[in-house]
């Protein structure tokens, strides 16, 4: 019976990442001709073209192997990006196994019914390993259903050591964030710590990819190990030291865990940080955020906010500062340059920026949204909600709160991308247009303020799948937005992605329809969570 629950409550991974993750790979190669064409000059041009720019980004994603072949294109286009949802995914996976379970009962229930401990930990992360394994096999899986369409290598079994090799990396990074899970005392500081280090080993990566002198520090990464196998790309290499090497480390770490887990209180951490006795506190607060009504949740999630806009100033200003030697290195070239210019039509560098730093902008502002709506969800479940209903707050008023919160925590992170961009603009070297670049930054807000339209109407009326749904629903509106060019899709399906709506504002005519067309999915969202709301029983979502 524990085998088949443990396998139960991942199924929505299951289906989410085996079947999009086909659909995603396939969808990714047939698009592989329109993007490099269909002879061997052309797919070797678009080769250079793709490693000449990916160098700027290795820091994120690494260097492509044969991106002129679809294996190599897939590889850096499809399975690189996957690789991180699929790890963030595992990262809440692992705080979901170890503290999630506790906090719905389910772990209660299972001990009183004589499981042990061990087994429960083992049944639960065995089944987690078998539902990533399928995963994995089904995103590469489509690149061998569509090869031959394309009239490209299937290389199977490339493809299926690349799968081996994600899936051990994968599940070393959920044996970290489980075995991080158990040490602090409530499961939002374990969610943060454990999908944090995750993160952080990613950003390692990176700094040992770019960084020569600090090439020693990736070691610690599971990142570094996946990135030796590259056999999806023919001519790739499967790294069987490195495969296995994760495989052993991720048996390490749960077995590390296994003790720990024994130890401790159900529903309590290893360590009990923050957890002493005071006087009891009988006046209320003069903070005046804490007074104010929507302020509250910001100076809640003051040193997040803080984080994500900080973090978005310094990337901006990355980008901006990489755009020039990248423009350089891709226009150099007569052919690259023309096959970009017809691509991406305007001034050249300002269509660079364009796709180097909005097109990022835009991804953090989604992931954002999916954030803010993982914590509205949680407060729901937690019994929040209810509490705030009894005191008593109207259910209207609690909706309204979280989008005037949206709305201004959106704002500050915009305004820090702004800032940064702005700043670092005088000295890159690129003629751009201020007043483009101001405006391509305000239309990122009304692109937020869509996201967390929809995310709130989902979450007001069943928060258990407003996460999943709205991290689902972004990643289909961005590959909706990547291939509707290269299919050549008429303008209003495309349009139906977001991420094609807000195009590229910092070059060509500019048009505040798409902002207001985001802007009223903004607001057609929160009025919809005002009638959804009213309509549940809050105790039963």
């Amino acid at each position: 019976m524990i085998p088949w629950m443990a396998w139960r409550l991942h199924r929505r991974g299951l289906i989410g990442f085996g079947v999009g993750g086909f659909l995603i790979s396939f969808l990714y190669g047939a698009a592989f001709t329109q993007a490099a064409g269909s002879t061997a000059e052309s797919q070797a041009a678009f080769g250079r073209a793709v490693l000449l720019v990916a160098k700027q980004f290795a820091f994120i994603i690494p260097v492509p192997v044969h991106p002129e072949t679809l294996g190599g294109y897939e590889q850096y286009k499809w399975l690189s990006g996957a690789i991180i949802l699929m790890m963030i995914w595992a990262g809440l996976a692992g705080v979901g196994i170890g503290r999630g379970d506790e906090d719905r009962g389910l772990t209660d229930q299972w001990i009183a019914a004589g499981v042990s401990r061990t087994r429960l930990l083992l049944a639960r992360s065995a089944a987690f390993g078998l539902v990533l394994l399928v995963a994995c096999f089904a995103s590469v899986l489509g690149i061998v259903a569509v090869a031959p369409i394309v009239h490209q290598d299937p290389n199977f079994w490339g493809e299926m050591g690349k799968a081996l090799s994600m899936a051990t990396g994968i599940f070393a990074g959920f044996a970290i964030a489980l075995l991080i899970a158990q040490l602090p005392a409530e499961r939002q500081t374990a969610t943060a710590l454990g999908v944090g280090a995750l993160v952080l080993l990613l950003i390692v990566n990176g700094i040992a990819d770019t960084i020569d002198s600090a090439s020693w520090i990736g070691v610690v990464s599971p990142f570094h190990w996946m990135e030796r196998t590259t056999s999806a790309a023919p001519g790739g290499t499967f790294d069987l030291g490195a495969t296995l090497g994760l495989a052993v480390a991720g048996a390490a770490l749960l077995g590390a865990v296994i003790p720990i887990f024994q130890r401790r209180d159900i529903g309590s951490g290893l360590f009990t940080w923050g957890r002493r006795a005071g006087a009891a506190v009988r006046v209320a607060s003069r903070n005046l955020m804490l007074r104010m009504p929507f302020t509250e949740g910001i100076w809640e999630q003051r040193v997040g906010l803080s984080v994500w806009v900080v973090s978005t100033l310094l990337l901006g200003s990355l980008m901006v500062s990489v755009t020039k030697s990248m423009g350089d290195a891709l226009f150099s070239d007569p052919k690259l340059a023309a096959l970009f210019q017809g691509a991406a039509p305007g001034p050249r560098y300002a269509a660079l920026l364009g796709i180097v730093w909005f097109g990022i902008a835009l991804l953090l502002l989604a992931g954002y949204a999916v954030v803010q709506v993982s914590r509205w969800s949680a407060q729901d479940q937690e019994g929040r909600v209810e509490m705030l209903l009894s005191a008593p707050i109207s259910r209207t008023r609690v909706v309204i709160e979280r989008a005037l919160e949206f709305a201004v925590a959106s704002l500050l992170i915009v305004i820090g991308g702004y800032i940064g961009v702005a700043s670092k603009v005088p000295s890159s070297g690129l003629n751009l247009d201020a007043g483009h670049v101001f405006t391509a930054s305000a239309l990122l807000w009304p692109f937020a303020l869509a996201f967390g339209g929809l995310g709130v109407a989902v979450a007001s009326r069943w928060p258990r799948i407003a996460v999943p749904f709205l991290a689902a629903f972004a990643v289909i509106e961005y590959i909706l937005g990547d291939l509707a060019p290269l299919f050549k899709l008429p303008d209003w399906m495309a349009n139906l992605s977001i991420f094609h709506l807000y195009g590229n504002p910092v070059v060509g005519d500019l048009s505040w329809t798409p902002a207001i067309s985001m802007a009223l999915v903004f607001v057609a969202g929160f009025g919809a969570a005002l009638v959804l709301m009213k309509q549940r029983d809050v105790s039963s979502a």
